[in-house]
């Protein structure tokens, strides 16, 4: 019995040892904008204007060498313009915590690339031209694939493809107006492969 016992905390020992060693906990600070519309030259045409910018923060851990848990949280802001005059409008502020599991399939010295798949839990309001204000929420699913580049042990940069459910993913909106009614409930699933779905961030890991 005492033998078992022994073998038993040995083995715990030496898991614990084992995940310590290659536990790590990390944090970052991503910025992204994009823009769509304008003159087009050659046509002489406009197009309606689109503008966007996201900011946020990450926390992560990982508890083996290549898998990790971690969490999303960011602030999203887009105005969307239904002319080219910019006359009608529809403005946006979201609140985004995506939690997430990350597993890499290659993972180096110095680069490691894999993939979230994250669970999309957004809030926000609206607003148009005329002050009309309404509410939205977001829920979705998403595959993200993430690269990193590790400039030393603690610093590092990354580069991820989708957000706010678009990329890789399924995503349903709801969206009500100032009261509370709901007005529209839209679902989308597909891939897009813009480039404008890309986030740059720096990591820091401890």
């Amino acid at each position: 019995m005492k033998k078992i016992f022994k073998t038993l905390v040995a083995v715990v020992a030496f898991a614990a040892a084992t995940t310590s060693a290659s536990a790590q906990l990390y944090v970052s600070g991503n910025f992204s904008m994009s823009h769509k519309g304008g003159e087009n030259e050659t046509t002489n045409t406009k197009k309606a204007p689109y503008n966007e910018f996201n900011i946020g923060t990450e926390i992560g851990y990982y508890f083996t060498d290549n898998m990790a848990v971690g969490a999303d949280i960011y602030f999203r802001h887009d105005k969307i313009y239904q002319d080219a005059d910019k006359k009608y409008w529809d403005a946006e502020n979201e609140l985004y915590f995506n939690p997430y599991f990350r597993f890499d399939f290659v993972s180096t010295e110095k680069i490691s690339f894999g993939a979230k798949a994250e669970a999309i839990l957004g809030f926000g309001k609206k607003k148009d031209q005329d002050d009309v204000n309404g509410k939205n929420s977001t829920f979705g699913v998403a595959i993200i694939p993430v690269l990193n580049y590790k400039f030393n042990s603690n610093w590092s940069a990354g580069v991820s493809f989708g957000r706010d459910g678009y990329g890789l993913s399924w995503r349903n909106t709801v969206n009500k107006d100032k009261d509370g009614n709901k007005i529209e409930n839209k679902s989308n699933l597909g891939v897009d492969l813009s480039l404008q779905l890309l986030t740059f961030s720096v990591v820091y890991t401890f």
